[in-house]
């Protein structure tokens, strides 16, 4: 496939892509990070970074100058022995520039077509007027009403009216398009907070991650 690197093509179940970017609080990037250890998901794609990142200055360490890595894009895949969907989950340890972002997302797509993904699945942040002391609840957004309806028997919130900002809401939008079917779950973080990793905010997504997807 033009534009991603593979270095195996598994055969998969009728995976649901779960994809994260960084973003407020590292939220979502943590969560799917988290998510591929725990899993010991395989990894067994990427996207080029040369086509999408370039420097723009260079690090220092131990008084050593030198130039930097450029970000990774990363494809990841779990089998699911005892469910019926596998697992694809795509990270990125960086946003594009938005710019490039169409083209960026068109060979994530191309992917999920590859694999037939029934479903694809986003994490983000979700500032509120909460304190850092409080466990953070989760909200979601979904493609479709009668998904929205799916969802709201796992006691999340329903974002009603709002944005999603970034990669972490454009490529569902971009996925929906397609022709997908989607959902983004979204942790709750303190406004005064959002610079600032939030491990319980990615733990509250994968708390309903797992009611949801029965893993």
């Amino acid at each position: 496939m033009e534009g991603i690197k593979f270095y195996k093509r598994p055969k998969l179940k009728n995976p649901y892509l779960i994809c994260a970017w960084p973003g407020m609080g590292e939220v979502a990037f943590k969560a799917a990070q988290y998510l591929v250890d725990k899993l010991k998901a395989e990894e067994f794609a990427e996207i080029a970074p040369g086509d999408f990142f370039y420097l723009t200055g260079n690090v220092v360490q131990e008084g050593i100058l030198s130039l930097p890595q450029l970000p990774y894009s990363k494809f990841y895949f779990w089998k699911n022995k005892t469910g019926k969907n596998d697992l694809v989950i795509f990270i990125s340890s960086a946003q594009p520039d938005l710019v490039q972002a169409q083209d960026y997302c068109k060979r994530i797509i191309g992917l999920a077509k590859l694999f037939k993904a029934k479903m694809i699945i986003g994490f983000a942040a979700m500032p509120q007027p909460i304190e850092h002391t409080q466990n953070p609840g989760v909200w979601f957004s979904a493609t479709s009403r009668d998904l929205n309806n799916n969802l709201k028997k796992y006691n999340l919130n329903l974002l009603y009216d709002g944005q999603i900002s970034g990669m972490n809401g454009l490529f569902l939008g971009v996925a929906k398009k397609e022709g997908f079917e989607g959902f983004c779950l979204l942790g709750e973080i303190p406004l005064y907070a959002v610079q600032i990793e939030n491990p319980k905010a990615s733990h509250a997504l994968l708390t309903a991650l797992s009611q949801i997807l029965n893993i």
